[in-house]
């Protein structure tokens, strides 16, 4: 990777649905340059999606939670993986360390529904403890991680 690749994925990173026309304008390389560089970038896993991101208000779902997990055993992490992954309202699941085994970001159409969820979770075979705290506000939310410079 290099400086004109860091360069690309910033751009991508603050849209993923501009132009190469419009990159062009910003990094000064050719548009099949730069549509090989991003199918590069693609092929070694740099990029692995180009998606879009939601305003949990405008969508109906303002309430954003993190619960933390523990679990019985390792033997569980399976199936709650499966479990999540069925459920659109859990947008993060991640092993941790410390007292608790996983850290779930869930969203919710209101307080009566996290609490659904939340209650789903305490009564999920393998599940011994969650504690759950409300996000307020989002200050900063970068889902790209960004590369050193070269």
């Amino acid at each position: 990777m290099d400086e004109l690749d860091l360069k690309i994925i910033q751009i991508l990173s603050k849209d993923a649905d501009i132009t190469t026309t419009a990159i062009k304008k910003e990094i000064n390389l050719s548009i099949p340059a730069i549509n090989k560089r991003i199918q590069t970038l693609k092929e070694k896993g740099m990029i692995k999606q180009f998606t879009i991101l939601t305003d949990g208000k405008k969508v109906g779902k303002p309430i954003t939670a993190y619960v933390f997990v523990v679990l019985e055993s390792s033997s569980c992490v399976e199936p709650l993986i499966k479990y999540i992954n069925t459920d659109v309202d859990i947008l993060e699941c991640s092993a941790i360390t410390g007292e608790y085994d996983c850290l779930l970001k869930i969203c919710a159409e209101s307080i009566e529904k996290l609490d659904e969820k939340v209650m789903y979770l305490k009564k999920y075979k393998g599940i011994i403890k969650t504690n759950t705290m409300l996000s307020l506000n989002t200050y900063k939310y970068s889902p790209t991680i960004m590369p050193n410079c070269i």
